[in-house]
């Protein structure tokens, strides 16, 4: 099974109805033929985007209790908890990211997976 990283806002994307997902990427996902390396913060990401859409009206209660519940249930998602906070301040620095976007440069840089992000700021910092 490949190894790949999503950041909070591309696995939102197919979440949410007005977000544009990269549909081959995320049907990949949805058929198991991909395992999520992710770090510790992505579920609190996920929700806390999921509530915020909630809180704009852009999904009702209802959609919102679902998908959180869809949500827990994935089971092609290693959470990884071990980072090395150095590291993390120094890519934080250099890209001038939050130390929580760092986190998702770290673990892809880290493991080798494929990142994937609709973050315009994280995508330059990959292809730098």
């Amino acid at each position: 099974m490949e190894q790949v990283v999503f950041d909070a806002s591309f696995f939102l994307s197919f979440l949410l109805p007005d977000e544009k997902a990269n549909q081959e990427i995320i049907q990949k996902f949805i058929k198991g033929e991909l395992l999520l390396l992710e770090p510790f913060i992505f579920n609190l990401e996920v929700v806390n985007a999921l509530r915020y859409a909630f809180s704009s009206k852009r999904i009702e209660k209802s959609k919102l209790i679902k998908l959180i519940k869809s949500f827990q249930k994935l089971d092609n998602i290693d959470y990884v908890y071990d980072f090395d906070l150095q590291s993390l301040a120094k890519i934080s620095l250099k890209y001038d990211l939050s130390i929580y976007d760092a986190c998702y440069v770290y673990l892809a840089q880290k493991t080798g997976a494929k990142f994937y992000t609709l973050d315009k700021k994280l995508a330059r910092v990959l292809r730098a």
